[in-house]
């Protein structure tokens, strides 16, 4: 029996079983995501999370953190923090980098010097944040094992596009006033009839149906897919701290070509002109987003590419990328 154990030690009190209406970050719903596919793979699976009390589910065996060490395991992965890794020395570990980490960040964390004396492997979600991390993260190899698409949002009907409704599900500090800008003071966008929907920022939630721009709560993946079926695009500049950006791949899943100004993960998320486009100025997006509401044929050809995402991304992919790495890992 291969054995496995991720650790996924955010601040977070979550587990496998908790409701999927709730809507988890990227790397608790991402941990889980793995930790089932795995599971449905054969492998023995514990997952460790900030929780009370364990049980299992799916075949995954769901525990405390402080539990994590009472299960023999041939490979351990944690989520950007090494210093778990201590605690399993028979064990082969792995390092999976959600986040990009600069030497300052890891200093304060207490990061390097167990990089530096455990010299685990390290997964990267992306190739630009594989190769942007310091060469001073002694990692024994580097691999790059892009995320999986929940099934919310590979099995429901894709969207027809009929309406003029644009989408931001990023985090607010990943181009959002950029977006409200254009939104608030471009006529041309004005005049297409263009509404964008804003969903999880910290702004007052609105049910106003006249204004541009509407605000919503932060909601779970069904939800959130819901919305997307009837919705035209997302917009979503990007930043640098952006090392895979799920919130793209998601929308790209159901249809919605993603108008970006390509910044970090979404100059690798975004192939311009196949499942949306890449605008680098704020002049750029607002041509963007005013040509993807008015032109039906572009739409159509830009929301056909994005739904290729629907066979290149699933967990099944790359939960099979990542066995070939804990069974090496192993060996």
């Amino acid at each position: 029996m291969r054995r496995a154990t991720f650790i996924c030690a955010t601040r977070v009190e979550f587990g496998i079983d908790t409701p999927a209406t709730v809507g988890l970050g990227g790397i608790e719903s991402t941990n889980i995501a793995l930790a089932r596919a795995l599971a449905r793979r054969g492998w023995a699976v514990t997952l460790a999370t900030r929780r009370t009390g364990s049980m299992e589910r799916d075949g995954v065996l769901n525990v405390p953190l402080a539990e994590a060490g009472r299960h023999p395991a041939g490979a351990v992965v944690t989520s950007n923090d090494p210093r778990p890794l201590r605690d399993f020395p028979g064990a082969r570990r792995i390092v999976w980098v959600h986040n990009p980490i600069n030497l300052e960040k890891a200093l304060r964390k207490r990061y390097l010097l167990p990089i530096l004396a455990l010299r685990p492997d390290a997964v990267f979600v992306g190739s630009i944040a594989a190769a942007s991390m310091s060469p001073v993260f002694a990692y024994r190899r580097r691999r790059v094992i892009p995320h999986g698409i929940a099934p919310a949002f590979r099995e429901p009907e894709p969207t027809r596009g009929t309406g003029r409704d644009f989408v931001y599900a990023s985090q607010p500090q990943r181009g959002l006033e950029r977006v409200l800008t254009l939104w608030r003071t471009v006529p041309a966008i004005a005049a297409t009839g263009a509404r964008l929907h804003v969903f999880g920022s910290d702004y007052p939630a609105s049910t106003d149906t006249g204004g541009p721009v509407v605000f919503h709560p932060r909601v779970g993946a069904a939800a959130l897919a819901a919305f997307y079926a009837r919705a035209r695009a997302m917009v979503c500049p990007g930043s640098v701290d952006e090392t895979f950006c799920l919130a793209a791949a998601e929308a790209q899943a159901m249809g919605l070509p993603v108008i970006t100004a390509g910044i970090g993960a979404l100059s690798e998320r975004v192939q311009h002109g196949v499942n949306g486009l890449i605008a680098p100025t704020d002049r750029d997006l607002a041509e963007a987003i005013v040509m993807v509401a008015g032109n039906d044929a572009v739409w159509s050809a830009l929301s056909a590419g994005a739904l290729l995402q629907r066979t290149a991304l699933t967990w099944e992919r790359a939960a099979i990328l990542w066995e070939a790495v804990l069974d090496d890992a192993r060996a």
